[in-house]
């Protein structure tokens, strides 16, 4: 440490004597393509500026000799304490890595996706198409206040031009997230001797906000050509050279955020700018978390009272498609629900997502919204209510023509009174066959599958056939046949039909073995206890009605 040093001295006490020495006529080299350049008057003013740059490459020296002496010491100490004070216990940082780019368009157009975190860009001008210079403002490889690309430049004032108003860069993330480190603003300065006549002055302010609320932001100078006051860095002294650091600015933003705002406007400070202006943002990073064991999911069922939650007696629904959408619209993954209606994503990353049904067929229309947001904020979370619900389109709307038979006991009475134990004011549906679930208004067809109480000999019972059409047409000269079931008799003058169509003829019942005639190809079986059978005539689609007859129990 001690002979390192003494070297520095050394060296320095020998420069100092070659800089007693009188100065020969130089050039001063160039800044950047981005600021006119002008020589200063006279050769001392030049001298002075030689002077000037050895002495920040004097301080580069010391500083760098410096770390190299110390760095074996404490460089553990430093990592921890660098990840403790940015990244939580359990995550790491990763680098958001952008590409080339020209032109604030270009740049909007990347899309990026760290750990799950949606990452985009956006511009905004306070005269819009005025302000940004869409060929210096860029992504590139170059080195920029002395730190090696890809950096992205920030250019206001449109070719050497000074800018009418300002712009805002905004970084948007698709979830709240923690800076890794610091955000490294890059040369904020202002005109100098080398821009004779040229007046100009960065001056950026920093926002951070997590959603709508305000997240505090600390800047630090990291040269000498800044001043910083709160959230504001304004440049303050000559302009550098784009290899150097001298105009750069840290921004520490702690806890979490989803939006950054880097408003760039021209400084009045040394008077009304002259020229174009270029500020840049150095690559960060984001602590991301691990992998999380995460789901989302629920149910597709059948919403037969349209009123958008699952109920008792309304299944799921099988074979539904259901895709998954993370934060920027991209398919992450597809399902489809099982037997019961049920369905889920698992092993999924922390992030915004939304799931997508799509419609059943062409008979279902949705009581709830087709695509919900799924926020995964936590590890291991698990979001099973994301569910959604149709139910059948209204009848004639679309489709072949058709027609859905459903059969129920309406009413049972003994002595002429209801027999007690069983309600049939309520609908409830046949757990062995489909052809009642998903069906429009549920409540209009009410009655029991079956009785939960014994019948005797002599207790009349009542069967409801319910009939709806469906489908873009008509259907023409609908019969209708039901056998009288087994072990009772047909209570004579007890037909009831509603909702036939025009050319509509009374019901009426077929002894036990005479001919069926034109309905024997619709009744299922031999009519060996007779049967009840109507022409229904040309049914109009969407129709709604029934037929309703009562047996006696033998």
């Amino acid at each position: 440490m001690k002979a390192l040093f003494k070297q520095i001295i050394m060296l320095i006490r020998g420069l100092r004597n070659l800089l007693r020495q009188p100065p020969r006529a130089r050039d001063i080299p160039s800044r950047s393509s981005d600021r006119v350049l002008r020589d200063s008057p006279g050769k001392h003013r030049k001298w002075q500026k030689v002077c000037k740059s050895l002495r920040y490459y004097f301080l580069i020296i010391i500083l760098a000799a410096t770390q190299i002496a110390l760095f074996g010491s404490i460089s553990k100490q430093k990592i921890v304490a660098q990840n403790q004070g940015f990244c939580p216990v359990g995550t790491s940082p990763a680098t958001v890595n952008w590409t080339p780019a020209t032109g604030a368009a270009a740049i909007t157009a990347q899309t990026l996706n760290v750990g799950g975190v949606g990452i985009n860009f956006s511009f905004t001008e306070s005269i819009p198409g005025r302000v940004i210079d869409n060929v210096e403002t860029r992504i590139d490889n170059d080195v920029y206040g002395g730190l090696p690309g890809p950096n992205l430049r920030f250019n206001i004032g449109l070719e050497k031009t000074p800018s009418p108003g300002n712009a805002t860069l905004n970084v948007n993330f698709s979830r709240p997230v923690i800076l890794a480190s610091p955000l490294t603003i890059l040369d904020i300065d202002r005109n100098g001797e080398r821009d004779f006549g040229f007046i100009y002055q960065d001056r950026v302010t920093v926002n951070a906000f997590n959603g709508n609320a305000p997240v505090g932001v600390t800047l630090r100078s990291l040269g000498s050509t800044t001043r910083v006051e709160g959230n504001v860095a304004a440049g303050i002294n000559e302009n550098s050279f784009p290899n150097r650091p001298d105009g750069n600015v840290s921004a520490t933003i702690p806890g979490q955020l989803n939006r950054i705002q880097l408003l760039y406007e021209p400084g009045q400070e040394y008077g009304t700018p002259q020229q174009d202006e270029t500020v840049g943002l150095a690559r960060f990073s984001i602590c991301i978390p691990p992998p999380a064991i995460a789901s989302i999911g629920d149910t597709v069922f059948s919403d037969r009272n349209g009123n958008g939650t699952q109920e008792e007696g309304e299944p799921g629904i099988a074979n539904t498609t259901l895709i998954l959408r993370n934060s920027s619209g991209e398919e992450v993954s597809r399902t489809t629900t099982n037997s019961n209606g049920i369905y889920s994503f698992s092993g999924l990353s922390l992030g915004n997502y939304t799931v997508e049904v799509l419609r059943p067929n062409n008979d279902f229309t949705p009581t709830t919204n087709t695509t919900l947001g799924a926020n995964l904020t936590q590890p291991n979370q698990a979001l099973l209510n994301i569910d959604f619900g149709f139910r059948t389109t209204p009848v004639g709307d679309s489709g072949t023509p058709d027609i859905r038979i459903i059969k129920r006991i309406t009413n049972a009475r003994r002595n002429g009174q209801p027999i007690a134990g069983t309600s049939f004011n309520t609908f409830i549906p046949d757990p062995n066959n489909s052809n009642d679930d998903n069906l429009t208004q549920p409540e209009r067809f009410p009655g029991v599958i079956d009785l939960q109480v014994p019948v005797r000999s002599r207790d009349e019972i009542e069967y409801t056939i319910y009939f709806l059409t469906q489908g873009n047409e008509n259907i023409n000269n609908l019969q209708f046949c039901d056998l009288v079931p087994r072990g009772t008799t047909f209570a004579n003058n007890s037909i009831g039909i509603n909702g036939a169509g025009s050319g509509a003829s009374t019901g009426r019942y077929v002894t036990p073995l005479a001919p069926l005639e034109s309905f024997a190809n619709i009744c299922n079986g031999s009519n060996n206890n007779g049967a009840v059978v109507a022409n229904l005539g040309n049914v109009p689609s969407g129709n709604f009605g029934f037929v309703r007859f009562r047996v006696t129990v033998n």
